[in-house]
């Protein structure tokens, strides 16, 4: 089993009264990838409540082998979030470990 873990920071300009909606849609964005891609095992998301903490949404996912993984990181699905991402993160860190 694989786990993938995933934290963005929003842009500086979405962490204002604009947060709620834009983490909301990269939440729902995020979520619906379990029903559209087989090779997703788990997956759990949550928005960070310390506003002393640099990172704003995680993302928790399991996969049953690198290969799933390698297999949901280039599809179609999972790059259109990334294209929504790439408009409104300002930060990045991601984590692979096998369990």
């Amino acid at each position: 089993m694989v786990k993938h873990i995933v934290m963005w920071k929003l842009k500086s300009e979405y962490r204002n009264e604009k947060k709620p909606a834009v983490t909301l849609k990269l939440i729902m964005e995020l979520e619906h990838l379990k029903e559209k891609i087989v090779q997703i095992k788990a997956l759990k998301t949550a928005i960070n409540n310390n506003p002393d903490n640099e990172y704003d949404v995680i993302l928790e996912m399991e996969f049953n082998s690198m290969t799933d993984l390698a297999i949901y990181i280039k599809h179609p699905e999972h790059q259109k979030v990334v294209e929504y991402l790439k408009i409104i993160r300002d930060l990045k860190a991601s984590i692979d470990y096998v369990m």
